[in-house]
């Protein structure tokens, strides 16, 4: 059969099975009463252990039995009366279900069944007869919608299949509106059932927004936590590091406490067996009658000692302005140097590389702020005492020079007598003290002074050592605290030191020139204005 015939039987056969079921569930009620007494039971034995005889009579009540008669048609009801406490029969014709109930007053008429009472009986069988049409119906209703519904969406897979497969074979024949969907279209289906499809297609999109955006969260979330877990690693290493460095600088305090302790003892002693002379002869260390007290003078004399020192450096600052300006004229000064070195040949060995000429310009710094080592080089340069000199080291940071004079391939003299005694006789193989000003510190290409006092020796930054060559940065020093003078800087020749970078250095000595590097000669230059050169 087709779906529209068992359509039309399940209509025609749903009626008739309601009105079976009423008129089976109405038998039963009218037939409750006339129930068949079993062979082996008595009338008595029909009432239940609740003490409550046959339907609904007390046990003490009187009882009417049923028993078969001679044939199907002939029935005797037996009744236990009130009056005389016999038993009376009575014939079975009509009425049987009433003849099961309880009499009503103060006894019963011998032969006579009290009738039963139909109106509550009726509305019953009308209510039970309604409420399973009802059921029914609504069964059926609800079955056949969702009957539908099953066959509808039955439909739509086969046809979103058959689009998946027409693309599998041509992905340009793709449908879009079909292949994927899992939408019902709402006009085939009826009512409530395609209202509760879209319903829950509905809640299926919001939940899939939603898990969507909880996804997102969560990974926003784990990347996040990743991250933290990095900073962490990364606080967990330099925790470790600022540990160790802890450590180390609790050592080294503890080191310098135990030495100034022991150079306290020293001193307490030499002072107690010298009677104070020996420390500090003159007037004041007689006073001083404990350790303490002395401490306190000594302090006291240094403060002045620091004072004069500073007066010193600030008259030394004046005579070297004046001196400059009177020997050099007014700033700015420019010095050019030449220099002689081997120009780069990759076909040849370096020891064959032909000799070339270059020329460095280098700009002293303003005269206020570095007055004492400007006019300490502007000394050497005008007493020509870099002729004849050599450029040494090309280490990373610097190229240096001094008086020094190359022998062979890697060996220098250094210091070389013949050179160094210009520098000695002219009083400028060193400056007074260890000039610096914050404001010229030693970025790349400028000048320093190399030693401690600086002097004669001075190089070039290749990089910035600002932090290496200013305050603090040479820690190997005893007044670690100062820094390299910084007196200039190079603004022409940047290409002459990128070809001295090809000259070969043994890195084993620092930096050394395995060929010579020679200062030609250097020279004030009066009367001329350079520009810098670019990097």
């Amino acid at each position: 059969f087709t779906s529209r015939t068992k359509n039309k039987q399940k209509k025609r056969i749903i009626p008739y099975l309601t009105y079976a079921l009423a008129t089976h569930t109405t038998t039963m009620l009218r037939s409750r009463g006339n129930r068949v007494q079993k062979a082996s039971e008595s009338s008595d034995q029909q009432a239940d252990s609740s003490g409550s005889g046959y339907a609904g009579y007390p046990a003490a009540s009187p009882m009417m039995g049923v028993s078969r008669g001679n044939d199907d048609d002939e029935r005797r009801f037996t009744w236990t009366g009130y009056n005389d406490g016999g038993t009376k029969a009575f014939p079975a014709s009509g009425g049987g279900a009433a003849r099961g109930r309880r009499a009503s007053g103060a006894g019963i008429r011998e032969g006579k069944v009290p009738a039963p009472k139909n109106g509550t009986r009726g509305i019953l069988m009308s209510f039970a007869l309604i409420l399973v049409l009802f059921l029914g119906g609504t069964t059926f209703h609800y079955s056949r919608g969702i009957a539908r519904a099953t066959q509808e969406l039955q439909a739509l897979e086969r046809r979103n299949q058959r689009a998946r497969r027409d693309a599998a074979r041509d992905p340009d024949a793709l449908d879009d509106d079909v292949v994927g969907s899992n939408e019902m279209p709402s006009d085939r289906l009826g009512g409530d059932a395609a209202e509760q499809i879209e319903s829950l297609q509905r809640t299926q999109k919001s939940l899939a927004s939603e898990t969507s955006s909880l996804t997102a969260k969560i990974n926003s979330i784990n990347t996040n936590i990743k991250g933290m877990e990095t900073q962490l690693e990364a606080m967990e290493k330099d925790i470790n590091s600022y540990q160790l460095e802890s450590v180390t600088l609790k050592e080294k305090t503890q080191r310098n406490v135990d030495k100034a302790n022991e150079y306290k003892t020293l001193f307490q002693r030499s002072f107690t067996e010298s009677g104070g002379k020996k420390i500090i002869p003159g007037k004041g260390t007689e006073e001083a009658e404990t350790l303490e007290q002395l401490e306190d003078l000594v302090e006291r004399r240094e403060e002045i000692l620091w004072e004069k020192i500073d007066d010193l450096v600030e008259r030394i600052e004046q005579d070297s302005v004046r001196d400059a300006i009177m020997t050099f004229g007014n700033p700015p000064y420019y010095v050019k140097m030449t220099i002689e070195f081997p120009m780069a040949d990759p076909e040849k060995d370096p020891s064959e590389w032909q000799r070339t000429q270059g020329t460095l310009v280098f700009e002293l710094a303003p005269l206020e702020k570095m007055p004492h080592a400007v006019n300490f080089f502007l000394q050497q340069i005008h007493h020509k005492l870099w002729d004849g000199c050599a450029f040494v080291i090309n280490a990373m940071h610097i190229l240096q020079a001094g008086p020094h004079r190359h022998i062979k391939a890697g060996n220098y003299e250094a210091n070389a007598v013949d050179l160094m005694d210009k520098f000695l006789k002219a009083e400028l193989d060193k400056i007074a003290f260890q000039e610096y000003h914050e404001d010229y510190p030693h970025a790349k290409y400028t000048l320093g002074l190399a030693g401690r006092p600086g002097g004669p020796d001075f190089y070039i930054n290749k990089i910035d050592n600002s932090v290496n060559h200013g305050p603090g940065g040479q820690d190997h020093h005893d007044l670690h605290e100062e820094a390299d003078p910084c007196f200039g800087k190079l603004i022409r020749g940047k290409r002459v030191i990128e070809e001295l970078s090809q000259v070969p250095v043994d890195h084993a000595k620092g930096g050394l020139f395995l060929e010579t590097v020679t200062i030609v000669n250097a020279v004030i230059a009066y009367d001329e204005q350079f520009e810098e050169e670019a990097d």
